[in-house]
């Protein structure tokens, strides 16, 4: 027999039972807890008792002093617990054991405690679903339940409220079954919930104040509450310059009544909004910044708070409206491009159509400007350029459009002519704008006139293409006159024309006849001089004349419809040929074939493309279509398409001679492009050129952000190289490697050579 007030001995395997039916269940109710809050004294106790027990089950085999002081540790530990404790035996709910937390709570001592009537002296809140509980878990449908529960003290009268949690403890041997109670003060979980709900608002405080994007909070009626220091640095303000004020003191005046409308609209029907949204500083400067508004609301549904978030979008769209310049004009002269001209053409033949009123194309051509350039060099020939275009847009007036069409030439529309002597006036006029010569900071001064051809709507011709081409042929009579001429278009300009027909012909036959040849030029990987693929160039080996410039037959053959057939031939040869050369073992290589803008958009050149890769058996992604920029500008919806078919097949993308001007970057950036070509233009005078080298560095650079590789051609010198490397182009080809060769020295060369080019160290 033990002494009064002696704690318990508990055997080791009472010791293992206790924690298992006091100490696990208690951590189950701290857990099931709302918001899952646990005391740290409590959590601290759990862990300490945890490892107690840990080392007591590692010990059972230990000496018997050993094990005898482990328990006697685990039986202070729950006599001393934080939380109170009890065990009750079923049979009239009487107290068998009380440790010192619930006697201090009920103001005994815990020997006084012992056959005491647990219900009387913790009585539950709701009796009834107490019982219901103890059904349960004596019929073993639940392990323990929780109650809430009231623990009297016998002097005072208090009650300290409780969370009570009970648990079944089967019998050992002939003992009495026991239930284990493990009780908590709520008081004390108010407190950590308290705490723990302080230390999540300071944490949110934390993270709104600390991050990139702008958040106001407004209430109902949408005076600003609060914002976050990335807000007030985004706006200039002070929080205390806005706190009770309304957004509308933001309001840039870019909008109009329908878009807030619009917006409220919106956000009352979902509970959100989001778009973009123009708003003002404190200075006055007004940017676009990226909104999101949520309402918040209470439990009945109404809003209490608006909660919006801002970011500063001035960066994205200072990039979207360079690529839109980009995609427009042309980046010397800032004129508008080919294809943006093109389509002012149009609109302006369209309106003159519905007013029946006549207008004229002019052409300029600039007179001997390869002599500038070769004179002075190509950063002077491109200032000579900037300054002729600015003084003849500066003549033109408020009816005239112009563009830039290629690197010499100009074009010109005006609109409501009356007669041919009105446009000799205005000819005459370009002419005087354009002769006016430029001068250097150091003196220098180069006069360059131009030539102009006029075709008039709807003398001449009735749409712009058409209009174009004549003002084209004339600027050739007019440059025969000795430069500084004008000339109408004729319809006895049929010189060239004829000229073009006998080529046509002749190109027909060189077809039949199988006199054409394919050269390739190697494509160069510029971090590591190794070979990664051909460009096929298709050259005209005429039994007459010799080798055939392409720049010759190209134009005939693309204005004729021969391009269609002669297309289809250097396809099926450069697939024939690169699969040759796969059985010859020769190291893989991409192989890169041209793709004009007439068999692109006038021919079926997906299909084409299929039949040759099945007929020669050359894998598709070794093949690469080299689409030129002019091709996705003319119609680029349905190169969209085509290149969709394309790319399903396997086949790689890239587009051609870069950076003159033609492309809409604005649609570039939806085509499922591979690569990007520079144009040799670009590259011939670096490093002389600082404009070529800003150009080609500009490429190289919106190349990469668009996700494509990017290849410069015409590579001559160590120097372009080396200026080309710096700025992280990918490839290149040109003399500097090798010039073009017909497939079998190509072959010999890249075995020489073993697939690297000896110019890249």
């Amino acid at each position: 027999m033990r002494e009064q007030g002696e704690h318990p001995r508990i055997p080791p395997w009472g010791a293992m039972a206790l924690y298992a039916g006091v100490a696990l269940p208690w951590l189950g109710a701290t857990l099931w807890l709302p918001e899952r809050l646990q005391l740290p004294s409590l959590t601290l106790w759990i862990l300490v008792s945890g490892l107690l027990l840990a080392r007591s089950v590692r010990n059972l085999h230990q000496d018997e002093s050993v094990r005898s002081h482990s328990v006697r540790g685990m039986e202070l530990l729950l006599q001393h617990a934080p939380a109170g404790m009890a065990r009750v035996h079923l049979g009239g709910a009487r107290i068998g054991w009380a440790n010192d937390r619930l006697a201090q709570w009920l103001g005994r001592s815990p020997a006084s405690l012992q056959g005491q009537d647990f219900r009387a002296l913790v009585p539950p809140d709701d009796p009834q679903e107490t019982l219901r509980l103890f059904d349960a878990l004596m019929a073993g449908r639940i392990d323990s339940f929780q109650v809430q529960r009231r623990c009297i003290h016998a002097d005072t009268g208090h009650e300290t409220p409780v969370l009570c949690t009970a648990s079944l403890v089967e019998p050992g041997g002939q003992g009495p079954a026991t239930m284990v109670c493990v009780l908590q003060d709520l008081g004390d979980i108010l407190v950590a919930r308290a705490a723990l709900a302080d230390e999540r608002q300071r944490l949110a405080a934390t993270v709104v104040d600390n991050t990139i994007e702008g958040v106001v909070v407004t209430d109902a009626h949408s005076r600003i509450l609060s914002v976050n220091s990335a807000f007030t640095r985004m706006l200039g303000y002070t929080e205390e310059e806005m706190l009770g004020k309304t957004p509308r003191m933001f309001k840039s005046g870019r909008h109009d009544q329908a878009f807030y409308d619009a917006m409220w609209s919106g956000l009352n029907t979902t509970g959100h909004w989001q778009g973009e949204i123009w708003n003002r500083r404190k200075n006055g400067e007004v940017f676009p910044e990226y909104m999101s508004l949520s309402a918040v609301k209470d439990a009945a549904g109404r809003v209490t708070h608006y909660v919006c978030m801002f970011t500063d979008i001035s960066a994205e769209k200072a990039r979207e409206a360079q690529l839109d310049f980009l995609s427009h004009r042309d980046m010397l002269t800032g004129l508008p491009n080919r294809a943006r001209f093109t389509s002012l053409l149009d609109e302006a033949v369209a309106e003159a159509a519905a007013a029946q009123a006549p207008l004229a194309v002019m052409l300029l051509n600039i007179d001997r400007f390869k002599d500038v350039n070769d004179s002075y060099g190509h950063a002077i020939g491109d200032q000579v350029l900037r300054h002729i275009a600015g003084r003849v847009h500066a003549s033109l007036g408020e009816d005239g459009l112009i563009g830039r069409m290629a690197g010499d030439e100009l074009a010109v529309v005006f609109k409501g002519l009356g007669d041919r002597s009105e446009a000799i006036a205005r000819a005459r006029q370009l002419i005087a704008a354009a002769g006016q010569p430029w001068s250097s900071p150091d003196g220098l001064s180069v006069v360059a006139g131009v030539s102009v051809g006029i075709c008039m709507y709807p003398a001449h011709a009735d749409n712009a293409q058409d209009l174009l081409q004549g003002a084209h042929a004339a600027v050739y009579g007019a440059k025969s006159r000795s430069g500084r001429a004008w000339c109408f278009f004729q319809e006895d300009m049929t010189q060239a024309a004829r000229e073009r027909l006998g080529m046509e012909a002749r190109l027909r036959q060189a077809i039949a006849l199988d006199h054409l040849r394919l050269y390739f030029q190697p494509q160069i990987d510029l971090a590591t001089g190794c070979l990664v693929g051909a460009e096929a160039l298709v050259r005209w080996l005429d039994p007459e004349e010799g080798l055939i410039s392409p720049a010759r037959f190209i134009p005939v053959a693309e204005s004729s419809g021969v391009i269609g057939p002669l297309g289809l031939w250097v396809l099926r040869e450069a697939c024939a040929q690169g699969q040759r050369w796969r059985e010859q073992g020769l190291a893989e290589m991409t192989i890169a074939v041209n793709v004009s803008l007439h068999q692109f958009l006038l021919t079926d050149i997906a299909g084409a493309t299929a039949d040759a890769l099945a007929a020669t058996g050359f894998p598709p992604q070794c093949l690469e279509l080299e689409i030129t920029e002019s091709a996705l500008a003319e119609r680029p919806e349905e190169a969209l398409g085509v290149m969709r078919r394309l790319r399903a097949q396997g086949l790689r993308l890239a587009i051609d001679d870069f950076g003159t001007g033609y492309s809409s970057l604005a649609h570039l950036k939806r085509f499922p492009l591979d690569l990007l070509k520079i144009d040799q233009g670009f590259i011939r005078d670096i490093p002389h050129s600082s404009d070529d080298m800003a150009i080609s560095g500009s490429v190289i650079a919106l190349g990469h952000a668009m996700g494509l590789k990017v290849l410069a051609e015409g590579v001559e010198t160590r120097e372009q190289l080396d200026f080309l490397r710096g700025k992280g182009c990918d490839f290149f080809q040109g003399y500097l490697c090798s010039k073009p060769l017909p497939a079998d020295e190509f072959g010999q060369w890249v075995q020489a050579h073993q697939g690297r080019c000896p110019a890249v160290s």
